[in-house]
């Protein structure tokens, strides 16, 4: 019984959790222009890696199940914007290694070219 009580307790408690964290989403985007609102949309609320170019990038790794994302930022340019991702992956050589991949995007979240890769 009492273990009964503690799984209902820790779902409605998990139930709130979630309810909150999709509530303060909803209140930051409510604020937003619908450009930004687009722009938003294309990068991961979980992490802030920009779905579109991550596809991208592990379609180019070694070993893309090794990919972890370090760090995305990015800048609105008008007509397209730059994102700069830093991520870990494994060479060929099976080493961790760090990169960072320089990219356009347009305003659907497809990459249009490639600035840079270190």
């Amino acid at each position: 019984m009492k273990r009964n009580l503690r799984n209902i307790m820790s779902a409605f408690a998990f139930a709130i959790f979630i309810f909150m964290a999709l509530g303060s989403e909803d209140e930051e985007t409510s604020n937003l222009t619908p450009q930004e609102q687009k722009v938003q949309s294309q990068f991961s609320s979980w992490d802030g890696s920009h779905r579109g170019l991550e596809t991208m990038i592990k379609k180019s790794m070694n070993d893309p199940d090794s990919y972890e994302h370090a760090e995305t930022r990015f800048r609105d340019d008008g007509d397209k914007i730059f994102v700069i991702t830093t991520f870990r992956g494994k060479n060929a050589f099976g080493g961790t290694v760090s990169n960072t991949v320089s990219a356009y995007v347009d305003y659907n979240g497809n990459v249009i070219n490639i600035v840079s890769q270190e």
